[in-house]
């Protein structure tokens, strides 16, 4: 006699796709009528496999070319269902085998359709509904014995499929399990068609529901599990573990000897017996975790499962961490490469193997897992609070509002200051771009200034933040004088400063970065004491004092340097072997009346140089010639009157 899922479902189907295919119309559209044909000999052949019959061609099941209208096509369906119904009376009693008044027979485990390398393990159950005494089983052994409606046994499985079948109070059961023997070691083991790998623990052993389980109302509460210490970790098979020896540390459930918070003590379709698998396991007890791990970048390992990074029971170091060294960096050094680490100089927390000074473990808002935004410096800053104080100063360098490690690399370097490139070769990497005449300055120089040749940079420019533009470390003597000692001594201890060291404005004569022109000046200045008077070779001076003021012999206007209208400076300068400016005047500072310097180098000793000004005039001593004064109203020493 055919059963009712072979029958009832098919003819149900048929009448229904008749319903839905005959209905009365006046146009027929040839492509509809052939799909709903289509549709009609699909039901037609399921409903003919229902009751057994052959397929037959569509003509001798249903005339062609009838119209049956909605009436005529309910008519059939229903006398249709209800003949097999009354012929078939005991097609209902099929879901009453797994249930009945309520009760109802639950495998705890094996599950059915598990597939088991274990011979012998625990069959465990429980029963809905009324209470019974026991339990029969075939296919393993006989009669189970019942405590407050829960059963277990050790039950021993033959190769390949076993059949157990269930019964007690007319309600019954039946499960398939399958088993094949194992060789420890052995991976790949493939489940037979139909069946899951089901991993049960090697040591199998009898199991007591309310060790787990408590009452409530009188009955066994199998939605909670009570924290049940077992002796996973004081008998023979794992004695060391969860034992806090070498400042070890220990998982809290380990330490606790409460296993089943993360192993099912009857099984699982995870390896090693696992409750559930990756994040959902560990954030059942951590879970705060959980709204961490929604952030916008997470770590790989986080999504994969976190037994990456983490000893499920224990670990020499803190929060569990897996590694083999007394550094952090040596669990990080499993999937990052080392070599970007160990360079000669490393960044402190990557030298001390800190990585989480600056990256999240788990989760992050900003990229690479960064504790802060990398924008204006927000992350170094949580460490380096002295650079932060620079860049509330005028002059910032743009890198730094950008990102740090446009010029730094974060983890080593082979350059001091963990820079990404030697000093020279990092500048020139954007400033040869933004400052071409500086560069070619400094690529075509004759003189150079000795930190820019070495590529110093830094020994006058502030790489951060300044209050002096362009990111310089100081103003004028003040930064100059920092390699220039004895020139800031003296500029220190005089009285009156050249008009370019008052202001701090150095690059008024000199060229910092590099110059065709000795001492680094900006224009054209004679290099020797003596030399031949031309107006060019004293460009420099020329281009704030009077440029004629050593061209004429007599004037009463061009200088104050004169004896009547006798010009001195024509006669110290312009002449074949003239002196040159410094001959007499500091270019820096002195405490003397108009820059007159103290004494006036020549060869390996030099002359002292005293000069004292007069109301129309002035007096000097020097050791070059004799004392000599000179007045611009009355003529102080006979100089004749020729070229006048």
């Amino acid at each position: 006699m055919p059963s009712l899922s072979g029958v009832c479902c098919p003819v149900t189907l048929f009448a229904a796709q008749l319903l839905l295919s005959e209905k009365v119309r006046t146009d027929d559209d040839p492509v509809t009528l052939q799909k709903e044909g289509e549709m009609r000999d699909r039901g037609t052949k399921i409903w003919k496999k229902g009751l057994g019959m052959k397929n037959e061609k569509r003509s001798e099941c249903r005339p062609e070319g009838v119209m049956q209208t909605r009436a005529a096509v309910w008519c059939a369906a229903f006398l249709l269902t209800f003949c097999l119904m009354t012929l078939l009376p005991g097609t209902g009693a099929v879901y009453a085998q797994e249930k009945k008044g309520g009760q109802e027979i639950v495998i705890v485990s094996p599950p059915d359709g598990a597939f088991v390398t274990e011979g012998k393990l625990f069959l465990s159950g429980y029963v809905k509904g009324a209470k019974v005494q026991s339990v029969t089983v075939s296919g393993v052994k006989g009669k189970v014995a019942v405590t407050d409606n829960t059963f277990g046994t050790m039950i021993t499985l033959k190769k390949g499929v076993n059949t157990l079948n269930f019964a007690t109070g007319g309600v019954k059961k039946q499960i398939k399990i399958y088993y094949t023997a194992v060789k420890k070691g052995d991976k790949g083991v493939k489940a037979p068609k139909g069946f899951k790998r089901f991993y049960i623990h090697t040591q199998v052993g009898k199991l007591t529901c309310t060790k787990c389980h408590r009452k409530r109302r009188g009955k066994i509460n199998f939605q909670r599990i009570t924290p049940a210490r077992y002796n996973c970790t004081t008998g023979k098979c794992h004695p060391g573990m969860g034992k806090e020896k070498n400042g070890s540390h220990v998982h809290g459930p380990v330490g606790a000897g409460i296993c089943i918070s993360c192993h099912n003590p009857h099984g699982s379709f995870e390896p090693q017996q696992m409750e559930r698998t990756g994040q959902d396991l560990c954030i059942v007890c951590h879970e705060a975790k959980k709204e961490e791990f929604n952030q916008e970048v997470i770590h790989p390992p986080v999504e994969e499962g976190c037994i990456d990074c983490h000893d499920p029971h224990q670990s020499p170091k803190r929060f569990q961490l897996l590694g083999d060294g007394k550094k952090m960096s040596s669990l990080c050094f499993t999937c990052h490469e080392e070599d970007m680490f160990n360079k000669k100089h490393q960044h402190g927390p990557v030298g001390s193997g800190d990585c989480i000074a600056c990256h999240y473990p788990h989760a992050s808002a900003n990229e690479f897992l960064l504790i802060a935004p990398t924008k204006d410096g927000q992350l170094c800053f949580e460490c380096h609070e002295n650079v932060k104080e620079q860049l509330s100063l005028p002059n910032t360098h743009p890198p730094v509002k950008k990102d740090c490690s446009t010029c730094h690399d974060p983890h080593s370097s082979d350059t001091r200051f963990q820079l990404v490139a030697p000093p020279k070769k990092l500048c020139a990497g954007c400033h040869q771009k933004l400052n071409p005449e500086v560069f070619a300055a400094i690529n075509t120089a004759k003189f150079q200034h000795e930190p820019v040749a070495k590529g110093e940079c830094t020994k006058c420019h502030a790489p951060h933040g300044s209050a002096v533009a362009p990111l310089l470390k100081g103003k004028g003597i003040k930064l100059c004088g920092t390699c220039h000692e004895d020139l800031a001594y003296e500029i220190a201890n005089s009285k009156n400063l050249h008009g370019p060291v008052k202001t701090g404005s150095c690059g008024e004569c000199h060229n910092i970065h590099g110059s065709d022109f000795s001492r680094l000046l900006v224009r054209k200045f004679p290099e020797n004491f003596y030399t031949p008077y031309s107006k060019d070779k004293y460009d420099i001076c020329f281009g704030c004092h009077e440029k004629d003021i050593a061209t004429k012999k007599f004037t009463t206007k061009l200088t104050n340097f004169r004896d009547t209208d006798y010009n001195l400076h024509y006669f110290h300068v312009n002449r074949q072997k003239g002196r040159s400016c410094i001959a007499c005047h500091n270019p820096h500072a002195s405490s003397q009346a108009k820059h007159i310097r103290y004494e006036v180098p020549f060869g390996r000793w030099s002359y002292p140089i005293e000069f004292t000004p007069t109301k129309n005039g002035g007096g000097c001593v020097v050791g070059c010639h004799a004392p000599k004064q000179y007045n611009r109203v009355k003529e102080a020493f006979k100089h004749g009157n020729a070229g006048k």
